[in-house]
């Protein structure tokens, strides 16, 4: 397979990934955008099952972890992280997700101490996670990116393959951890990578020629550069980032549901996205379009906002033309920056493009998130019924909508890799693996 042409590499030249935004929160804990998750992935290294840890199951209800010797941080670091996440004053966005622990629904109301918590140090690199309930959920939580070992007070090391050296013109630098030993460095380990920002799309195949990035933004690979897809440097896999539709009325809602064509908004961007109709995984309703439109009769405009990167646009501008077959005015506002994006108030606004990326992979990420859009309680019961007695094909069907929330489709991970470089990887989380990252 030929390879693209660029400029050669030289011996001890960083390893430049491009991103598209700057990230907000370099805090694995809490931090919530999706740059900032991405960049912290090689800061902070997670338990990850036959890598760095093997997660047993005991009993339906008991996990016991057993930590690689090699791994920078020990049991009590992580039993300590997941007392800071349950520790209601701390305010933690992941709460939720260790609520199955034995004995966290009274330890967050304060009626037990931690002590009684369902997690018990065993040993150095040793502890076990008892349940209030069976659920094969617990080994994802356990291997989030929020589950770095620490202190109850959220204070955590850098323990991942590289560790922040400084802020430059075009972005930031890492260099690598010496003390990382899960994988030993040797002449030619990667040394330093930088994340370079660039904002502007259409130049990003021509940094990468230039040897100016080594890897390209895998969020905004364009759908007129599939030809890439024939040389080696190309790299896809899917992606479990959610595109929805959060829309204020009902009647627009449902409207979406029946005419917006997602099978031909994927095939007129070249397969970048995945189209799905649950909000909890890739899945066909087998709902056929509506072809014609009926009149929409609204007498102010239909007014629309969403953060302004690829392929948010094309999506966008696809529902607005749909709205104006329908003989409806549409106003439509974008937003240059994801942070600004993020804390405007959108409340005056009738949709919004919105777009979710799990904490961590396993469908109660997404039911956790949405289940909170339903008000219907006959509904709620329904979905806890069917997580309980594991009927996922009817959970998927359940999530066709929320009260506001409609999926659209799935992210992918597309992007051009120096072949030069081996070991890196985008995961099926979306994170950055770089522990063992070379240069030929």
């Amino acid at each position: 397979m030929k390879t693209m042409h660029r400029t050669a590499r030289k011996p001890g030249d960083p390893l430049k990934i491009e991103i598209d935004t700057s990230p907000i929160r370099l805090n694995p804990l809490d931090t919530q955008d999706y740059t900032s998750k991405m960049i912290c992935s090689i800061m902070y290294e997670s338990l990850q099952d036959g890598y760095n840890c093997r997660i047993i199951r005991k009993d339906p209800r008991t996990c016991q972890v057993d930590i690689h010797p090699d791994y920078l941080g020990d049991a009590e670091g992580v039993v300590q992280t997941i007392i800071y996440h349950l520790t209601k004053e701390n305010q933690s966005p992941h709460l939720g997700s260790f609520l199955n622990i034995k004995q966290a629904v009274p330890y967050v109301k304060g009626l037990v101490s931690s002590d009684q918590l369902g997690v018990n140090v065993k040993g150095e690199k040793r502890f076990e996670v008892t349940l209030d309930e069976p659920s094969d959920e617990i080994e994802a939580v356990l291997q989030s990116s929020f589950l770095i070992p620490g202190t109850a007070g959220g204070d955590v090391p850098e323990n991942g393959p590289y560790r922040f050296k400084r802020t430059f013109e075009k972005g930031l630098e890492f260099e690598r951890n010496p003390q990382y030993k899960m994988t030993p460095a040797d002449h030619r380990t990667v040394q330093t990578i930088q994340f370079i920002l660039n904002v502007d799309l259409e130049k990003s195949i021509g940094l990468y020629e230039a040897n100016q990035t080594d890897v390209t933004c895998h969020t905004q690979f364009h759908h007129s550069n599939m030809r890439y897809r024939q040389y080696a440097d190309f790299k896809e896999n899917h992606l479990p980032m959610l595109f929805t539709f959060k829309v204020k009325d009902d009647m627009l809602r449902t409207f979406i549901q029946h005419y917006f064509d997602k099978q031909k908004l994927a095939g007129d961007l070249g397969h970048i996205i995945t189209p799905t109709d649950s909000l909890i995984g890739i899945w066909e309703s087998g709902r056929t379009p509506q072809k014609d439109p009926p009149l929409l009769t609204k007498e102010e405009p239909i007014r629309i906002v969403y953060a302004d990167y690829y392929p948010n646009g094309e999506i966008i501008e696809r529902l607005a033309g749909l709205f104006r077959r329908a003989g409806a005015d549409v106003s439509v506002s974008r937003v240059s920056h994801f942070n600004d994006y993020y804390h405007m108030d959108k409340s005056g606004f009738d949709i919004e493009l919105h777009l979710f990326l799990p904490a961590y992979m396993h469908e109660l990420s997404y039911i956790r998130y949405f289940i909170r859009d339903i008000s219907d309680p006959e509904k709620k019961k329904t979905i806890i019924d069917a997580i309980g007695s594991e009927k996922k094909k009817e959970l998927f069907g359940l999530f066709e909508n929320t009260t506001h929330y409609c999926p659209i489709c799935f992210g992918k991970s597309l992007y051009l890799q120096d072949p030069c470089i081996e070991g890196f990887s985008v995961k099926t989380d979306g994170l950055l693996s770089v522990h063992d990252v070379k240069c030929r």
